[in-house]
């Protein structure tokens, strides 16, 4: 498995820095990558081509899914705070449905997470350490909730975490839309700055393409 040197971006760091990847001890993880959550633009062009890149290169692949009916009874507050008090909950979770570009192989983990945060709670953590892995590249949804809280996740868990920032949407509000703004919006700006600053590193889809060849 030969190496990747990544170019990433750090808050405050050399606007030329970069990392060696080395595949055998790197995950990729789909965070909420499933048509209910997923956006299908996104899915279909750069989590799809980057998704490729992993599994030539030798990663490990592993898919986390909002197991919505697999959280709780009647007053669990996830249902509840996303307008979800209709569901009929139980333990049993759904069987996720992806976009068959990007439809797990029959090796790959597929982890239901009833948290935000897809370490807390679930086998990821002992998972990922059973393969040596000490690097995690994430892509999926959406950029203030799920991926980013499971990326909080893999820092506490002292995992070296790389966003792949294009691998995800905006999830601007109406009121934080700012076509003047570098990200597009006010929204997407913060987190990324937050994220920059004390989680890990970002880098694009085409970064990594470019690494690989």
């Amino acid at each position: 498995m030969a190496e990747l040197i990544l170019p990433v971006r750090k808050y405050n760091s050399d606007p030329e820095l970069k990392v060696k990847i080395v595949p055998e001890t790197t995950a990729f993880l789909l965070v909420d990558c499933d048509e209910s959550s997923a956006d299908n633009k996104v899915v279909e062009n750069q989590i799809y081509s980057s998704l490729e890149i992993a599994r030539y290169s030798g990663m490990k692949i592993v898919y986390l899914y909002n197991a919505i009916y697999g959280v709780g009874g009647p007053n669990d507050v996830t249902t509840r705070i996303h307008g979800l008090d209709y569901l009929e909950n139980s333990w049993k979770p759904l069987t996720p449905t992806f976009n068959k570009l990007i439809q797990p192989l029959e090796s790959e983990a597929v982890i239901p997470k009833s948290h935000k945060d897809g370490f807390n709670g679930t086998v990821l953590d002992y998972y990922l350490k059973t393969w040596n892995i000490d690097t995690i590249i994430a892509v999926g949804f959406h950029i203030k909730s799920c991926l980013f809280h499971t990326c909080i996740g893999a820092r506490h868990n002292n995992y070296r975490v790389i966003m792949l920032r294009d691998c995800t949407n905006s999830m601007e509000f109406p009121d934080t839309v700012d076509s003047s703004n570098p990200e597009g919006g006010w929204l997407r700006f913060v987190f990324l700055r937050i994220y920059e600053t004390d989680v890990g590193y970002t880098s694009t889809s085409t970064e990594l393409k470019q690494a690989y060849l």
